[in-house]
């Protein structure tokens, strides 16, 4: 019993470095060669799991050699175009100036029905709005839309809204997150006024408080009871 937890526990960090190794887009989108690793690392690292007679190294080795393939054949993908388009694919055009490519989605083996429910999740269930709809190497669907259908920015009605920067949590159920505080360059007094102006008297009556760069903040005191 304690050899099959430590073996557990030894695969399951060897899956997890081999993941971390392969790159963020392992873990995000899925090429097809990555989806085909994922699949083949979760079903070499259960083998060892399943029989204990078998080597922890029987598992672990395969599943490292896929994962440095898997780098090896990205890197090459990022220096050759031609290579990228043996292993990936092309980015295929399915919707041009609102009219269905039929032929496109033949090959790519779509039905209507498949990109009219891709095109509602991309927010653009009109045809006639479309410019270009896109099938990327990923398999996601990117829509352009034609000028009159796009929505209308500020610039173009002269309007300037305020900045919006990335928040910072600065206070996470009543523990004031020093890192962020000096990062933003405020102090825990400069933090209390502004708890103390939403009704909060101290940190601990504040369940989150959040500030961006652009001076923007949100805060949202502790519920009573909870």
């Amino acid at each position: 019993m304690t050899l099959l937890f430590l073996r557990t526990i030894l695969l399951y960090f060897a899956v997890v470095f081999g993941l971390r190794l392969s790159g963020k887009r392992q873990l995000g989108e899925l090429s097809t060669s990555e989806f085909a690793v994922t699949i083949l690392v979760s079903e070499l690292a259960s083998i060892p799991l399943q029989d204990v007679a078998v080597p922890l190294f029987n598992g672990i080795i395969p599943l490292l050699t896929l994962v440095c393939l898997e780098v090896l054949l990205a890197t090459l993908c990022r220096k050759s175009s031609r290579a990228r388009r043996v292993l990936c694919g092309n980015p295929c055009i399915i919707v041009k100036n609102g009219k269905i490519d039929q032929k496109m989605i033949k090959n790519l083996r779509l039905s209507i029905e498949d990109v009219m429910e891709a095109l509602r999740l991309a927010g653009a269930p009109n045809l006639p709005d479309i410019r270009y709809a896109i099938v990327e190497t990923n398999g996601q669907l990117s829509v352009i839309l034609k000028a009159e259908a796009q929505p209308v920015i500020p610039s173009q009605i002269h309007v300037h809204p305020h900045e919006v920067g990335v928040p910072l949590i600065l206070i996470s159920n009543g523990t004031v997150i020093q890192k962020n505080l000096l990062e933003l360059g405020k102090t825990e007094n400069w933090l209390l006024e502004q708890c103390k102006r939403q009704h909060c008297s101290s940190f601990d009556e504040v369940f989150l408080f959040t500030l961006d760069d652009a001076g923007n903040q949100f805060i949202q005191a502790v519920q009573k009871g909870v």
